[in-house]
Order: structure tokens, then C-alpha cells, then sequence
């Protein structure tokens, strides 16, 4: 009898753990997770300079214009790869990670990216293909197609979508670069059920060029059904090799930091943003640009001696 009650006791204790267990997971899907999921699966930007610069990312080119606007991929003329880290608010299950590729041709310039948000039980994905080219000496545009999924393991199973984006990118002035950028313009459905349907962002963004050593960035951003997002920051570099940044955006409300590090085409950038309920989300990044400056041209044997 003594033995059957601590049966009894020993197997509600192993219930009510189990218990625990799955209500953790209820909250996480039911409050963080849509959260976190905010900009998932919409073409949400990605690199650490543009998340700590508040993801005011249209106008910067570097090999996250690969994703976050291919008008702006014209622009980077040498060979860059990266990848970055980021372990959002500090829940394991919203890590997102991913890598990225520019690569220059002679009239223009291919780009690779992939991303993944999630854990074992929940995850999205995007794959991006794209190709950027400048169409005068100040002005470049863009196009991507982009594949989409989405994985609910043991409930739903998994979701695919394919979609694209274009983008353009204009320097108007020495000092002055605007962008556009649109992506999902055909609103690509995920999913059947409840005819789920991919958001449409419509983005427009300006950057202003002080001095070498300082920039401000800012861009609106509109996503289908929800607010617009008012994002920017400025960049400090007060030397060859260290890049300080600071930013925000409006919806949500969130305050982002960061520092970068370039070393003969090495970047290593880290940031975090903050989130006033959630709290920080911290993100390393890193990049190496390699290779020809495609954007310098090339002079062959007989005009360098006709120049002599």
C-alpha cells in the first residue's frame, strides 16, 4: 500500500512536469513567437549594420543587398560572402542564422542568400536568388525570386511558397542615395487553408552622406495590414577600421546598437536591438569582399601603350 502511493505520487509528479513542459510551448507559440515572427516569412532585412541602424537597409549596398534590396546590388562591384547570428530576445527557439553571396559579372551582379528562424518544431525558411545591375552610372535596379517555407512539425506538416521582389536604387546627389523596394508585389498564398496569403512590403528609403565619416539612414516601410514602420540611424566611423551605429523603428518600438570592424575587406559586425517588454535581441555578422572591383574598368595592352 505505502508502495502504491508513491507510485501514484511519482506518476503525478512526471504528469505535472509534462505538463510544464507542453504549457511552456503553449506560450511560447501563443506570445513570443508571433513576436518574433514579425518580420519572418515577409522579407524581413537581414545583416547586423542594417539591425543596428534600426533594419533602415534599402539604401545600404553590401552583400545583404542580396535580400534586403537588389536595386542596391548593382552597386557591389567586388565579390562578397557572409553570414550572420542572431539569437532573438534570448529564446533559443527564435534563432535565426544565415549566409549570403555577391557575386559581379560584367553588366551587373548576382546574389544567393538563405535564411532559417525556428527551431525542431517550428521553422521558416527563405531561399533568394537575385540580380542587380546598374542601369547609368547613379542609378541601379533589381529583381529576386524567392522561395518560402514553413514547417510545423507533428501538426501541419509543411508549406512552400515561391515569390519575388524588384528594387531600385538612385544616387541623385554626391551626397544622396533614394531606394524603392517592393517585395511579394503578386501576394503569393503559403498555405490554402484559411487562404493564407504571403505580406506585400512596400519600402522606401534616403540616405544622406555628412562627411566621411558620418551617414544617416531612414526608411518607411508598409506592410500589408499593418502599421507603417518608421525605421533609421547613423553611422560614425571615427577611423579606418571602426564603425559606431545607433538606431530605432517606430512599430515595433524598439532602440538598436552596434559596432563594426572592416580590415582589408574583413567585416565583423555585432549589434543588438532592444525591445521594452521583450528585451535584447543580440546579432554578430560577418563578411569578406574579395577579388576585382568590377566597377573599375579595365584597360587592355594597347590603350595603356596608345596612353604612353
Amino acid at each position: 500500500m505505502f508502495l502504491h502511493k508513491i507510485f501514484l505520487k511519482c506518476t503525478k509528479l512526471r504528469l505535472f512536469k509534462l505538463y510544464l513542459k507542453h504549457m511552456n510551448r503553449f506560450l511560447l507559440f501563443l506570445f513570443i513567437i508571433p513576436l518574433g515572427l514579425s518580420s519572418s516569412n515577409g522579407d524581413g532585412p537581414i545583416g547586423a549594420r542594417s539591425a543596428a541602424l534600426g533594419h533602415a537597409s534599402s539604401c545600404l549596398y553590401d552583400v545583404w543587398s542580396t535580400r534586403n534590396n537588389q536595386g542596391s546590388l548593382g552597386f557591389v562591384r567586388k565579390t562578397e560572402v557572409g553570414a550572420f547570428y542572431e539569437n532573438r530576445f534570448f529564446v533559443k527557439e527564435l534563432t535565426q542564422s544565415g549566409f549570403a553571396a555577391a557575386i559581379p559579372i560584367k553588366k551587373g551582379t548576382f546574389g544567393i542568400c538563405y535564411s532559417s528562424l525556428g527551431y525542431k518544431l517550428y521553422r521558416e525558411s527563405q531561399a533568394t536568388l537575385s540580380y542587380g545591375m546598374k542601369l547609368s552610372e547613379n542609378i541601379s535596379a533589381g529583381i529576386a525570386f524567392d522561395y518560402l517555407s514553413t514547417k510545423i512539425a507533428d501538426i501541419y506538416g509543411q508549406a512552400h511558397a515561391f515569390t519575388g521582389s524588384i528594387g531600385l536604387s538612385a544616387k541623385i546627389l554626391p551626397q544622396v542615395v533614394i531606394s524603392s523596394h517592393v517585395y511579394n508585389p503578386f501576394r503569393a498564398k503559403i498555405t490554402n487553408y484559411n487562404n493564407e496569403k504571403v505580406p506585400t512590403i512596400f519600402k522606401f528609403g534616403a540616405q544622406y552622406t555628412f562627411s566621411k565619416k558620418v551617414l544617416i539612414v531612414a526608411e518607411a516601410e508598409k506592410t500589408s495590414a499593418k502599421k507603417i514602420n518608421i525605421k533609421g540611424g547613423i553611422e560614425y566611423n571615427p577611423s579606418s577600421l571602426i564603425y559606431l551605429r545607433v538606431g530605432g523603428s517606430s512599430y515595433p518600438t524598439q532602440a538598436s546598437f552596434g559596432l563594426g570592424v572592416n580590415y582589408n575587406g574583413l567585416k565583423i559586425d555585432l549589434c543588438t536591438s532592444y525591445h521594452n517588454i521583450l528585451g535584447f535581441s543580440p546579432q554578430i555578422g560577418l563578411s569578406y569582399a574579395f577579388g576585382k572591383d568590377k566597377s573599375k574598368p579595365s584597360i587592355n595592352k594597347s590603350e595603356a601603350a596608345e596612353k604612353l
